[in-house]
């Protein structure tokens, strides 16, 4: 165990308040809930004896009810809570604090990053966090990349990898992740982006709401895992064939329009949750498996392309949009691999 044992929380106090929310009666995360979360995680940091734990600065309230609620909690604790950190940056409220709070927390020498958002909020982690794992805590909209589990028990586990000296390779996971390239007329990179499940290509001219809705002017897209239990285009890519989080490659998917000459011929439709409480008829013209050595290239057009969900980037007809999947890009600490390590050990000191 090191001197001190540090821990990073960055919590998006808006995620869950997208306009997916309101179309499909979906309850959003409030402000309150999200504090309880936090008071959950930092009592299993105090358990396993964590010594500071840095959090992302906000400016929608959360420090402030956060700090109210600890006397409390503290008195109810038989170990004491960690020492809190805020992060000393500028804060703009919108993804690149998270970005910029996990490049502060990796320099600071974190173990690992708990992470409270959708998909968004953690691609903009990724950007920042380097090779510190990321601990995905459920919060958003779309949530096909951070695991739907009780956050006692993720943020148990990364106490434990923190305190406890656990292997990375017993601990941890490389993940995949989707390259975007934007080029202008002469071939000059203007633009990288990246995504975590899926880019996808739209018909549309102008930027408007962020979060895809609906399938109307989806063209293509490429997604890094498919699973049938998740919402978006992850789901849709699931119900044709299924790829797992860890499993080698993607799937590309081509769409065919619900409406004009395109629509009848070879498509054929599927269903799948595409927003929460919004279950989509998709029709779809092709699609097939998507790996590393290769590359998507679309030029000659207008459009957007959407990252995990949501809009994100404009090009026109004289530019040229890339994608490529990139293998073992990220690493996210494997909760259960974690606990089921550490519980092994401790039978063999005891047993």
């Amino acid at each position: 165990m090191s001197a001190t044992t540090r821990v990073g929380i960055i919590a998006n106090p808006v995620s869950a308040r997208d306009i997916r929310r309101i179309i499909s009666h979906a309850a959003g995360l409030s402000l309150g809930e999200r504090v309880n979360m936090l008071v959950r995680i930092l009592s299993a940091l105090a358990a396993c004896r964590v010594d500071e734990v840095l959090l992302m600065p906000e400016m929608e309230g959360l420090r402030m009810l956060l700090e109210r609620r600890l006397p409390a909690v503290m008195s109810e604790l038989d170990y004491p809570l960690p020492r809190l950190r805020w992060v000393d940056m500028t804060v703009n409220n919108d993804t690149n604090d998270s970005v910029a709070a996990a490049e502060i927390m990796r320099e600071e020498g974190v173990s690992a990053i708990l992470v409270l958002g959708g998909d968004g909020t953690h691609r903009a982690v990724m950007k920042g966090c380097g090779c510190v794992p990321i601990a995905g805590i459920s919060t958003g909209t779309n949530n096909a990349f951070p695991p739907m589990r009780e956050v006692t028990v993720t943020a148990w586990a990364v106490g434990l990898y923190a305190t406890e000296n656990v292997p990375r390779e017993e601990a941890l996971r490389s993940n995949k992740c989707l390259h975007i390239c934007k080029y202008d007329a002469s071939g000059k990179e203007v633009l990288h982006e990246i995504a975590l499940i899926d880019a996808a290509v739209l018909n549309e001219g102008i930027l408007g709401a962020k979060a895809i809705s609906e399938t109307d002017t989806l063209r293509t897209f490429i997604t890094t895992q498919a699973s049938i239990e998740a919402v978006g285009l992850s789901a849709v890519a699931a119900v044709l064939q299924p790829v797992g989080r860890y499993e080698t490659g993607g799937l590309l998917v081509e769409l065919v329009p619900s409406y004009g000459p395109h629509a009848a011929g070879k498509a054929f439709t599927v269903q799948a949750v595409l927003t929460p409480g919004m279950i989509e008829n998709i029709n779809i013209a092709a699609y097939r498996r998507f790996y590393a050595d290769e590359e998507y290239r679309l030029s000659g057009q207008t459009g957007l392309v959407a990252l995990d969900g949501e809009r994100e980037i404009a090009f026109r007809e004289d530019e040229t949009i890339a994608i490529t999947l990139q293998e073992e890009a990220f690493y996210t600490l494997d909760v259960p691999a974690v606990l089921e390590y550490v519980s092994a050990q401790r039978r063999k000191r005891h047993g």
